[in-house]
């Protein structure tokens, strides 16, 4: 159901790069770590720094 979800709204995003980000902070906003922040969301997407998820 997440990915029919994904396919529906790629079409907003022009590149790769912000739909994978995109992807990868709703997984990280519907996961179960404690705290939700940028910094947390980035380590569990494991992006080297926080921007992709601002």
């Amino acid at each position: 159901m997440f990915d029919q979800v994904m396919a529906r709204i790629a079409g907003r995003y022009g590149r790769v790069e912000p739909r994978v980000a995109a992807r990868a902070y709703l997984l990280g906003v519907l996961s179960s770590i404690e705290r939700k922040n940028c910094w947390q969301l980035a380590e569990q997407a494991r992006f080297a720094r926080p921007g992709p998820m601002q």
